[in-house]
Parts: C-alpha cells; structure tokens; sequence
C-alpha cells in the first residue's frame, strides 16, 4: 500500500522565513525606538546641558553688578543711577568661555534697553527703621531694596536656550547701639556675679563665654567662632585669648546656641573692619572730610562725630589753666556748626584792677561793657573747664605708681542745660533757635577735642559732670536726647541720665524717665557720685569709697587686649568694660555699692591713650554690685541716641532662575 506523505517542508520554512521577518521588524522597530530616544535623551540633556551652562552665565552676569554695588555700599557712594549697574555685563570678558553669550533684563519694570544691558530695579529708599531679613532677624534698620534680572542667551549654538536669574538684596544700615554687646574686635566675658544681657550680641571676631554667671537671654553671633561648651562638659573652655586664663564655667544661652561663621558688619568709616581703621572714627576727620568744609557734611563726611556734632569744644595747651583757680587767661574755644563752623563768645569773664577780680558769672557780656581800660584776667565758659584729677590704673606701673595726672576738659551738663536757656544775645538759646531753623533738631550733641599731649607724666581727657538731667531745649517732645564724643579717654563723674523732669531712674532698669543718650572716647571710666579729685591714694574706702551711682547711655569705647604672651594677663572682658578706680565694696552707705547701668555696650577699637592692662580687684579698684541691662529703648528707632552710628550689611534675599 503507497501512502503519499505532505510536502511539509516549504511550508515550515515560509513560516521561518515570516517570523524571521516580523522578528526582524519588532527588533528595528525596538531598535528605532531605542534610537529615537536615545536621540531625543540626548536633545534633552544637551538643552539642559546648555540652560545649566546659560544659567552660569546669567549668574555671572548678576554678580558682577551685586560686585560693584557691594563696593559702592561699602564705600558709601551707591549710584541711583540703574542703567550704570545694568550697563556692567557687558565688560565681561567671554573670549575664555566655550560658548558665548548676550546678557539682557527680563523684568516688566526694567527700563534699561541695550546689548548686553541686564535688569536693575531700585525701590525708593526706605527711611524709616523697619525689621530686617535673614540672619539679622530680629534687628531693624534703613535699608535699600535692589532686584538684578539677568538673562543670558547663548550664540552660535544648536539649541539657543536661554536662562534668567533674579536675585533680590537689601542694602541695610544697622544701628549699632540695637545690639545690647557688639565687639569689632575679640569678645571675652566671665562676670564674677550673676549677670543677663538681654539683647542681641554680635561680634566681628571670635567670642568667649566663659562664666557659669552669665546668662543670654537673646541671640549670640560671631563671625569667627564661640568658645564655650555646654554643661556635659565637667571642665570649663580657658580664655583662648589669654594665657593660662580660664573662666568659671558654662555660660546659658536661654536665646538658642551660639553662631558661627557669621556675615560681618561693615563698620561706618573705612573699607575693612579692623581696628586701627575703625579708630578714625572718633578722630578729627581726614583731609578730604575736614571739619567745616562742604564735604565735612556729605553722607561719608557727617559719620564721623566731629563734623555731625552740635557744638565743638577745642582745647588748646595751657599749662596754666589745670588745677589754679581762679583761673588765668583762656585756652578753650566753642563753635557751633551747621553746615559751617562759627566760634561761640565767651559767656564768663573775670575782670581785675590788679588788687581784686570781679566775675561775670552767669550770662554773655560783650567785651565793650568791661570797658576799654579793664584788665580781662579770665575769659571762658560757665559750662566748660579744665580740671585736673588722678588715675592709678593708668600710672600703675606694677603697683609702685604714682597715679598718673589726668589734665581734662570738663563740661558740666547741669550748666550746659542752663545755657541753652540763656536769651541774650548769642547764648545758647540763640544758638539752639538756628539749629531748629534749619533741620528742625535742637543742640543735641558735643564733640571735644585737646591738644593736651599724652605724656608719661600726663593723660589728656574729657570729664563730664553734673548730668543727672541731660539736656533737652525747647521741651522737645519726642526729646532728641544728648550725645558726648571724643577721641580721648572719657570720664563720667556721678550718675548720669538719671532723671527726666523730676522723675527718676535711679537704681533701676526701667528708663521710661531717662533721655535717648550716648558716651563715646577712648575708654569710658566712672566715678562714683562719691569721687574726690584730690585724692591720689591707691583706693580710698570708708568715707572715701564709692556710692550707688546710675549711667543711662549707649557707649563706645576701646579695650586693652588680653596679651597671649603673659600668663594670666586677661582683658577684664566685658564685666570691666566701664572702667572703675575706686572701692565699691565697702563705700558711703556701708557694704557693697550699686553700679546700675542700661545702655549699649560697643567696642570697635584698642585704646591708644588709656592702654594700662586691667589688673584684678583688690589693686586700685575693687568691683560694685552689677545692676547692667540693654536699654529697650533703643528698639526704637527715634529713642535712638544723636550721632548713633550705622553699620552696614548687605542681606541676601529671593534668589530663582527659570527659563
């Protein structure tokens, strides 16, 4: 039987041959879809690739204008002018960069139109103290805001895709007397006793806490770094500033953990912070700023205290007139300035025949009234002396001395007060009316200047006296309050700021019934309301010892630096800041004297007339109960004292790039 088999064969291989191919045709077109996105992966990453590259560019772009704005702010002479700022794209120099660009400003209120011309905004300038932003939360300040807007576009390339940066600035003037402490220089502290600083401390170098007394009730800032350590630590931090130095302890910051690493503040003169730049701020002004010439009162020149005081007291040299009275002819000069210099006349004469002297005490009195034969024995001042006391920490010298002679002008602020009242014919009444007509503001500040040289045997200073009450003519209601400035050691004798119409602030920190006020020299010393000039023992106690005595006022001053180099050889850090020359611990009133101080405490220098190191209790002083707080007041912007200083900061704000 034949059986007849299928050819199965071709059949077999057709179908081979059919899924080979639709094999084929999925694997290109997997393979083509691979391809299409691979290649559409790499459209993508080189678009982005170029928009990362195009933001870079427009970064730089808005940087190299934030550059010269900073130099502007810091050297004080920003330009309004934003097509200038706009225009500074176009000086960069892109022959280095693989891929080139063209800058421009996208923002709708951008009005500055040109090649390479980037957005620059300026809102209107904010004269008013308004909280700020960023790390400076929590302070206030007059600020400038600023929006740079730039676009760069790539040339030339295969995908031209653009990329915009915003960023957003404040150009910030910060008073400085808002900080309870702010230290230019290395900030050291370690109170003996129970101590709280309840405002803000910022310092421009490194801080260290080292007291188990010493509480921080608000934020702690350095821009270098803190030396403390928390209470896990059994061991306190030693002073790193001072060798073999170390501090009792933990200090509490109840106001968060210190910080680090922080942007410095720009101080008001000068293009760096350091010390001896910063120093000029108290000084005469330099040449192109001098005092009553028309840059003297330019918004660079009206910083420096000599040329935005009121009235300027000039001493110039006459060993004579220290410690001799009556006194003998004149050595001292008033003028008022506004916008000028004018000299003041005399308002105190003492006449002589030879045998006798006449004085004339109280009011002005022209020259021709004393007729043409008098003798003027004396022309001067009621408010304004010279006085001569002594300074043990000063003529130290391992303790052997003597206390070194302090030759001072001494302005008495009760008597001062008087004469802004006095009507007649250029008095102070005269002089304040001027000031009210021109900037609406009374005489509220002094600036005084010696020409006493520093010697071993001699330290020329300014002493205030007498200024329980301060100043404030007309009644001004908000009061102006009263600023004293110089460039040499400050002495403050008896309490200061310590009333206001009959109500009083004595011995507390309450200062609803003080005046906005400020004391700014070379170191700052107070004398008790129980000080004697004659005195010239070591630290007179009992009957001589100090008494309670009230400060009320902002200060700037400058400290001996601890020296690394002799063991033990500390500063006196902040608790020493006010320097003291007598026994606190057992004076008139029996058992431990009062110090009660509100105000700012700012170190922006080194002494460079007042330079003796501190030395320990028990030697020429020994220290007061401690009754030290910031003055709340100064939270607000018109309870801030006259000629308060203004750092400056540039804060950082939005920061966004889109396409």
């Amino acid at each position: 039987m034949n059986i007849t088999r299928p050819h199965l064969q071709s059949t077999v291989r057709g179908i081979a041959l059919i899924t080979t191919i639709l094999f084929l045709g999925v694997v290109l077109l997997v393979f083509a879809s691979i391809f299409a996105w691979v290649n559409s992966n790499a459209n993508i990453t080189a678009r982005n690739n170029q928009y990362n590259m195009s933001e870079n560019a427009a970064e730089s772009a808005a940087e190299r204008v934030l550059g010269q704005l900073d130099r502007d702010f810091i050297y004080g002479s920003i330009s309004n002018s934003s097509a200038y700022y706009a225009s500074l794209p176009g000086s960069i120099d892109q022959t280095a960069w693989p891929v080139q660009y063209v800058f421009s400003g996208t923002n709708s209120a951008d009005t500055n139109a040109g090649i390479n011309t980037v957005g620059v905004i300026f809102a209107p300038q904010n004269n008013n103290v308004v909280p700020l932003n960023s790390e400076y939360s929590g302070l206030s300040g007059q600020y400038q805001q600023v929006d740079v807007y730039a676009t760069a576009t790539p040339v030339g390339q295969r995908y031209i895709v653009p990329a915009t940066v915003h960023e957003s600035l404040q150009y910030a003037n910060i008073p400085l007397f808002q900080f309870a402490i702010f230290y230019n220089v290395n900030l050291e502290i370690d109170p003996g006793k129970p101590m709280t600083i309840n405002g803000p401390v910022f310092c421009n170098e490194n801080i260290w806490e080292g007291s188990s007394y010493c509480t921080f009730a608000s934020t702690v800032t350095a821009h270098g770094t803190n030396a403390w350590n928390d209470a896990t630590d059994p061991s306190p931090y030693a002073d790193p500033f001072a060798q073999n130095y170390n501090g009792s302890g933990h200090s509490t910051f109840a106001g968060g953990i210190p910080v680090n690493n922080a942007q410095q503040l720009v101080m008001p003169i000068g293009t760096n912070n350091s010390p001896g730049a910063i120093l000029g701020l108290l000084n005469l002004p330099p040449t192109t700023y001098a005092m009553g010439t028309a840059a003297a009162y330019s918004s660079n020149g009206i910083v420096y205290p000599a040329n935005g005081a009121d009235l300027v007291i000039s001493n110039f040299v006459c060993g004579t007139n220290y410690a001799v009275y009556p006194p003998v002819g004149t050595n001292l000069l008033v003028y008022y300035q506004d916008f000028s210099l004018s000299q003041v006349p005399y308002d105190y004469y003492i006449i002589t025949n030879g045998n006798s002297h006449i004085t004339f005490p109280t009011n002005y009195i022209s020259p021709t009234l004393l007729g043409p034969n008098t003798n003027i024995y004396y022309a001067g001042f009621t408010w304004v002396t010279n006085v001569l006391f002594y300074d043990w920490r000063e003529g130290w010298n391992g303790g052997s001395g003597p206390a070194k002679p302090v030759q001072a002008v001494q302005i008495d602020i009760n008597l001062l007060k008087t004469w802004l009242t006095n009507t007649a014919v250029n008095g102070g009444a005269y002089y304040d009316s001027l000031k009210v007509q021109h900037t609406e503001c009374h005489i509220s500040s002094v600036y005084a200047y010696t020409s006493v040289p520093l010697t071993g045997s001699q330290l020329p200073a300014v002493r205030v006296k007498n200024g329980a009450q301060l100043p404030n003519p007309g009644n001004a209601n908000p009061p102006k309050g009263f600023t004293v400035a110089t460039p040499f050691p400050l002495y403050v004798l008896g309490d200061y700021n310590s009333q206001n119409n009959g109500l009083s602030a004595l011995g507390t920190t309450n200062t609803a019934n003080t005046l906005p006020a400020a004391l700014m020299g070379d170191s700052i010393t107070i004398l008790s309301d129980n000080w004697h000039d004659s005195v010239t023992t070591k630290m007179p106690s009992g009957a001589q010892g100090a008494a309670d005595t009230t400060v009320n006022a902002a200060m700037i001053e400058g400290i001996v630096a601890s020296d690394p180099n002799i063991s033990g050889n500390y500063s006196g850090g902040v608790e020493n800041f006010m320097r003291l020359l007598e026994d606190w611990s057992s004076g008139v009133s029996g058992g431990k004297q009062i110090l009660t101080y509100n105000g700012s405490i700012v170190v922006l220098f080194y002494s460079q007339y007042a330079t003796n190191s501190w030395q320990e209790t028990g030697n020429y002083y020994n220290p007061p109960t401690r009754n030290w707080s910031f003055d709340l007041n100064f939270n607000t912007a018109f309870k801030l004292p006259p000629l308060t200083p203004d750092s400056r900061a540039m804060i950082r704000g939005n920061w966004f790039a889109h396409n």
